[in-house]
């Protein structure tokens, strides 16, 4: 019996070594509880949660259709909020994300237990293929011994893709139609070759979407291929597949100027340069009052895009995992994960640039399960202990530039066609070169963090030991890793000659995680989890800068936990609740990573009576701070004041300015979030989903001048389901608030 059979019992047995199993049966389709589902991305094998030490939401396909996941195909910023409330997609940022922010910072990305390194903080990711997604975990703190970590993050995903078929063939088509010239459509089909011995799965899904927003669109096709082999009853292989290609804008940035008034009342402050003044800075950049004008009411789906700005990628991905059963007390995994992408990015608006030439990254891990009993002073010890070595390889060419200054353009009364900073007189004073081989338009900053040409191996030891104290229930985790790093890094071709810059460095980085669960009764788990690492810092598609100072490779990344979890109503009710405390980094373009600090309470309810009905909901509480205090500067914004005082004072806009080198409350994210869904399902197939979202005020800069007030979200989801075939009508926003 799995620990996911015995879910109400105290784990009396050793983890299972595979991925989930596509489950046909009806009732457990359905289940949204989080006792139903299995738990693989904390530690590797399979637990149930209340053995589970952490805080993690397992996300399965009934919940993902219940709160529009992937619905639109892009992560749209409310539906992984309705799942979880330490989770939001950053609208800025919607067509780079494979990860949500996850406790205030943006998460890491993880494909079937392998790290999907290849980006920055999970952004510059082409767009995210939600198609081949059978379900995955959302876990809240760094990842530990087994799965290590590359970056620094307060959290992360881990993906499990679509798996094959064994059992019969089954076949789908679907199509998704929405406002706005949303498009979508798609393939899925799959079975045996030989029943129980080889199957397969192969899914198509293209996207032909514009956005809510003005000028944003989303071109992408997907195709995704899974095949399983077991040709004994001791060892199977699967093999994964993905290769998509997008043509979309890259958003950055919507609407500018946010004004108090703006916030409030929907009026925009108009006025703007000739395309040929526009500069960021203080130098050449005219005051403020010589052209801003009054105030005049903007649509909600206005931008200040530029229509021909240039999003274009091609990605690919593949998966080998090996399962051998050598005895009842030994398994080895292995598990071997490709991941490419070529992708450029100009928004020319702010001018930024992103152009990535080929990244890619191989990763090999082997794990070693043994387990076995001991005695200890008449107290009976079940051990289970996974082993092992980790290879990664990653090579990246990265270009990018920034500069902000999208003050400038007047969203109201500008044609959009003059949205482009390469109008500019001023765009020769910024020190860009072109890039080699992009578009036209495209040009790089060589000595950032950001632009790069790495080359480097990571290679991991690690051990992990759980220990269970069966009469006392009572169970130990301890896991360490050592992550060795040797990195050649240097300024990527194009770069002018007495600008090269090199660096060759060989870090060590340490990881130790340790966690205790007490079941008193089989109802209720007590734990306390403590995660220490040392992480990197990150340029654009995951390489390192030749200008990165030693500290950049030793980022402290820490996780202090502890809750209590409640198995109630006989499996029909999982209450959890848990403080946290979270020490990590914040990764910038022009200055050195800087600490963060985050500290906060989270409580998490899921009732499921029966197959008709379920609610959850949640609730986070969490303050964070950026130290800036040890540093020349403080933190860096295009712009240091509101655009009302700028216009007031005869300031310049885009003044790319810096504040003073202390502490500062986190912004952009709410201190306190509340989450809700509820979900009826009658026996004729009609359901009806609802959603809510409640987010407490946010500022927007550093002077806290500006804030967006408390927001109060509802999604609805009208829905029929029979045997062969589902339809479903989602209404995003409903009441139409102000978000």
């Amino acid at each position: 019996m799995s620990p996911i059979e015995c879910k109400t019992e105290p784990l009396d047995s050793y983890p299972v070594t595979s991925l989930p199993e596509v489950t046909v049966e009806e009732s457990r389709v359905e289940s949204i509880l989080q006792t139903e589902q299995s738990i693989s991305s904390v530690y590797g094998t399979d637990y149930n949660i209340m053995d589970t030490p952490r805080t993690v939401t397992p996300i399965n396909q009934t919940l993902m259709k219940s709160a529009a996941i992937g619905s639109q195909g892009w992560p749209d910023p409310l539906s992984i909020t309705m799942a979880t409330p330490a989770a939001q997609f950053d609208a800025s940022e919607l067509y780079e994300m494979s990860s949500p922010i996850i406790r205030g910072k943006p998460g890491l990305t993880f494909i079937n237990g392998i790290e999907q390194n290849v980006n920055n903080d999970g952004f510059f990711n082409p767009p995210w293929n939600f198609n081949m997604v059978e379900n995955f975990d959302l876990v809240e703190g760094p990842p530990g011994a087994i799965f290590g970590a590359t970056q620094p993050s307060n959290g992360y995903v881990n993906y499990i893709t679509k798996q094959t078929y064994f059992d019969k063939f089954r076949g789908n088509v679907w199509d998704t139609t929405g406002m706005y010239e949303n498009y979508m459509w798609g393939a899925d089909i799959g079975g045996p070759i030989e029943k129980g011995k080889l199957a397969y799965r192969a899914s198509y899904m293209g996207i032909n979407n514009r956005l809510y927003y003005q000028y944003v669109r989303n071109e992408q096709q997907n195709f995704y291929f899974a095949l399983g082999y077991r040709p004994t009853e001791n060892y199977q292989i699967d093999f994964y597949s993905d290769f998509g290609t997008a043509d979309y804008t890259p958003i950055e940035l919507l609407l500018n100027r946010p004004t108090q008034s703006l916030i409030n009342n929907g009026l925009y402050l108009t006025g703007f340069l000739p395309p040929s003044e526009v500069t960021a800075g203080t130098e050449n950049n005219p005051p403020a009052n010589t052209y801003l004008k009054s105030e005049l009411p903007i649509s909600r789906r206005a931008t200040v895009k530029y229509p021909a700005d240039i999003g274009q990628a091609t990605f690919a991905m593949s998966q080998v995992i090996q399962r051998i059963h050598v005895s009842d007390n030994l398994d080895i995994v292995n598990n071997t994960f490709f991941w490419y992408q070529d992708q450029t990015a100009i928004r020319f608006e702010t001018y930024e640039a992103n152009v990535f030439k080929g990244d890619y990254e191989i990763d090999n891990r082997t794990e070693i399960r043994t387990n076995f009993d001991s005695d200890f002073k008449n107290t009976k010890l079940t051990h289970f202990i996974d082993s092992g070595f980790e290879f990664r390889f990653q090579r990246t060419l990265d270009y990018q530039s920034e500069v902000y200054l999208g003050n400038s353009w007047d969203a109201l009364t500008e044609n959009p066609q003059l949205f482009n900073f390469l109008l500019s007189n001023n765009f020769a004073n910024f020190g860009l070169y072109p890039i080699p081989g992009s578009p036209a338009g495209g040009f790089f900053i060589p000595l950032n963090d950001e632009t790069n040409q790495t080359q480097f191996f990571r290679l991991s030891p690690f051990y992990q030991h759980q220990l269970e104290l069966i009469e006392k229930k009572i169970t130990f985790f301890i896991g360490t890793r050592l992550d060795s790093y040797f990195v050649h890094s240097q300024t990527p071709p194009g770069t002018p000659t007495f600008l090269f810059q090199s660096l060759n460095t060989k870090q060590l980085n340490p990881l130790v995680n340790a966690a205790i669960i007490y079941r008193p009764t089989s109802w209720t788990s007590l734990y306390f989890n403590y995660n220490w690492q040392y992480t990197t810092n990150a340029s654009g598609g995951g390489g390192y800068s030749p200008i990165f100072p030693a500290t950049a490779f030793h980022l402290l990344n820490q996780l202090i936990e502890g809750g209590v979890k409640l198995n109630l109503l006989r499996d029909k009710c999982y209450f959890a609740i848990s403080g946290f405390s979270e020490d990590t980094f914040l990764g910038n373009i022009e200055f050195p990573s800087t600490p963060a600090s985050f500290q906060g309470l989270e409580a998490n309810i899921t009732f499921q009576p029966d197959r008709h009905f379920w609610i959850r909901m949640g609730y986070l509480l969490e303050q964070g701070v950026e130290d800036w205090s040890g540093f020349p500067e403080g933190p860096e914004m295009a712009q240091t004041y509101s655009t009302n005082f700028a216009k007031i004072y005869g300031l310049p806009l885009n003044n790319n300015g810096t504040f003073p080198p202390e502490k500062y409350a986190l912004i952009g994210w709410p201190d306190q979030v509340f989450s809700g869904m509820m979900t009826y399902k009658f026996d004729s197939g009609l359901g009806l989903t609802i959603g809510a979202l409640v987010l407490s005020d946010q500022y927007l800069g550093y002077d806290y001048r500006t804030r967006i007030p408390l927001q109060f979200v509802m999604n609805s989801s009208i829905f029929y389901s029979s045997p062969k075939w589902e339809t479903r009508f989602n209404i995003f926003n409903f009441t139409n608030q102000k978000y």
